[in-house]
């Protein structure tokens, strides 16, 4: 069996890849270049310039076996390429190069030896064909490595690629998790907070309760049941004295009605923020204008972090500020446009 005796086999994939070539090009350019290097070779090996080859019969394609093979990957590689099957078109072009790498191997082998066999005959023209031979088949063994070499870097480039995107990917969603994380802890913590203050307003509330009534009781006694400390008439001082205690009591409960206030705005507003953190995302999340999304952001960061009631500073941002009704009323355009088929 002689190289040039499989060209008809090398030219049948010209159609099947003709057919196939612009759109093989677009949807995967590796394969693409794979089987375009493998038969552009497959050709030069066929050409005149390396005509010489078919002289050498001793070839890894000689036997029966051999044979079959070639055939067998010649007709899956077309089938390859009919179907568009990327893996495969790489795949079997990998065993068409392969094949046609050990047959120039060989045959320079051969070649190198009859030069050698001339040479110490003393037959100088023939042996320098032997070499001219050995020199050819060494450039196209060249050739057929560098071929190689670009399919590896082609496919380590490839991978490359694909696993910068799955690290990108798991960095966002390391990211994103993070997120949801540090926000459900965030919202646990003003939670906790709210439970704490509602509770201590509920305490307070009932001290004023307390106070009020005992203030009601002791005016009631001050008021209609003068001499209730002793016998006789009131006197002035006891007049006083009872006027102060009072006073006391009701001021009491006063301060405890203005705590029960206090820690009951505190207590409504980290229920407020809570329920705001557990929302917003999903609020912001069908927002496409990324310039607004980073405007409510930040205008909620500063809710979120920014003073509390108890504070008498500046409170920052609010929801209740012109500047986040602008960016609410923004978002609610925004949100509408992004729900219009």
């Amino acid at each position: 069996m002689t190289l040039s005796e499989l060209r008809t086999g090398i030219e049948s994939l010209n159609v099947p890849y003709r057919e196939v070539a612009d759109r093989l090009s677009m949807d995967d350019p590796e394969a693409y270049a794979r089987v375009l290097d493998v038969l552009n070779i497959w050709h030069e090996a066929l050409s005149q310039d390396y005509e010489f080859l078919s002289t050498y019969e001793e070839s890894v394609l000689q036997d029966r076996k051999s044979i079959e093979d070639h055939n067998n990957v010649v007709e899956q590689l077309g089938t390859a390429l009919g179907r568009l099957d990327s893996k495969n078109i790489v795949i079997w072009s990998g065993y068409l190069l392969s094949s046609l790498h050990k047959y120039v191997a060989k045959a320079g082998r051969m070649a190198l030896d009859k030069a050698g066999r001339y040479e110490g005959e003393e037959q100088k023209a023939e042996a320098l064909k032997a070499r001219d031979d050995r020199r050819k088949t060494l450039l196209l063994e060249t050739r057929i490595d560098q071929a190689e070499l670009s399919q590896h870097l082609r496919a380590a480039v490839n991978h490359a690629k694909t696993t910068v995107q799955q690290v990108e990917a798991a960095a966002v969603s390391a990211q994103t998790a993070a997120g949801f994380v540090s926000g459900a802890k965030l919202a646990e913590r003003f939670e906790n907070l709210s439970k704490d203050h509602l509770k201590t307003a509920h305490t307070f509330r009932l001290l004023t309760v307390g106070g009020v009534a005992l203030g009601v009781i002791g005016t009631f006694f001050l008021a209609f049941l003068p001499g209730f400390s002793h016998a006789e008439a009131t006197t002035t001082g006891d007049a006083i004295l009872r006027v102060s205690l009072l006073g006391a009591v009701l001021g009491l409960a006063t301060y405890f009605g203005r705590q029960a206030a206090y820690h009951r705005d505190l207590g409504t507003w980290a229920r407020t923020i809570k329920e705001q953190l557990l929302t917003f995302d999903g609020y912001v999340e069908p927002l496409k204008d990324q310039d607004l999304r980073d405007h409510l952001r930040a205008a909620f960061a500063a809710r979120v972090f920014g003073s509390s009631p108890e504070s008498k500073e500046d409170s920052g941002v609010t929801l209740s500020s012109s500047f986040m009704s602008e960016l609410l009323a923004a978002a609610g355009k925004s949100g509408a446009n992004a729900t219009k088929p």
